[in-house]
């Protein structure tokens, strides 16, 4: 009796072993690894700073960027991340004709400029202490008035200085919103993966930054069919950084 319950027990284990690995092999690069299809092959290219390559298949390129000084890119940003850079902001409080510094520079950037004009009229140079210091943010969702009034909004920034308040519209960028970027966090990385919501039309890729060190590690195809595009993304499940 024991051994028919061992073996109805093994069968399905053997199997799901098999259905696993059948069409795919194992590919160690040293600082980390992966499991990549059969018909997928590595390509050594010579990096500077990193240790960089390519994974090639029929039809698929897919480069990889592994830096342990931080140097790999993070691809795609999130919205989150596009609105924390504050790239839209394109500083609504600076006048024309005035030089913004940091405030403890203010004095010394006068004189600078002074003395490039060989004039001692303090009136001539215009410096003043760069309002985004001190500019407060509030970023929100439009309500249905904001909406109206700014269509195309995204999202609303209200900027604050000193007295001043304005409302700035923002458009996330179209190759942000063409994309799926999903954030999962281990207690050793954050870890981005983007694929495109239309096949063919964009980044397929996976990108590592490690909490406790300076390492970052991308991987991306471009334009990769739909099946392809499974492939790559069913890899990356697959990545072990050592």
């Amino acid at each position: 009796m024991s051994k028919k319950w061992f073996f109805i027990i093994a069968i399905p284990f053997v199997i799901s072993c098999i259905s696993m690995s059948d069409g795919w092999k194992e590919l160690d690069l040293g600082p980390f690894k992966m499991s990549i299809p059969k018909n997928w092959h590595y390509k050594k290219v010579q990096g500077v700073d990193s240790f960089i390559g390519e994974i090639n298949g029929p039809n698929v390129l897919i480069h990889f960027d592994f830096s342990n000084s931080g140097y790999a890119n993070s691809l795609i940003p999130t919205e989150q991340e596009y609105l924390k850079k504050e790239e839209w902001n394109k500083g609504y409080f600076y006048k024309p004709g005035v030089t913004y510094t940091a405030d403890f520079n203010v004095k010394n950037e006068k004189a600078a400029q002074m003395k490039k004009l060989a004039t001692t009229d303090s009136t001539l140079v215009h410096v003043e202490a760069d309002p985004s210091y001190q500019t407060k943010i509030n970023t929100h969702l439009p309500t249905p008035t904001e909406k109206i009034k700014f269509p195309k909004a995204d999202y609303i920034a209200d900027l604050t200085f000193k007295d001043s308040t304005i409302q700035v519209p923002i458009e996330i960028p179209p190759g942000i919103k063409y994309h799926n970027i999903q954030i999962d966090t281990t207690d050793k990385y954050i870890i981005k993966t983007i694929w495109p919501k239309m096949p063919s039309k964009g980044i397929t890729g996976i990108y590592f930054e490690s909490r406790p060190r300076h390492l970052t590690f991308n991987m991306l195809g471009t334009n990769l069919s739909k099946q392809d595009q499974d492939l790559a993304l069913k890899a990356f499940k697959t990545i072990v950084i050592k």
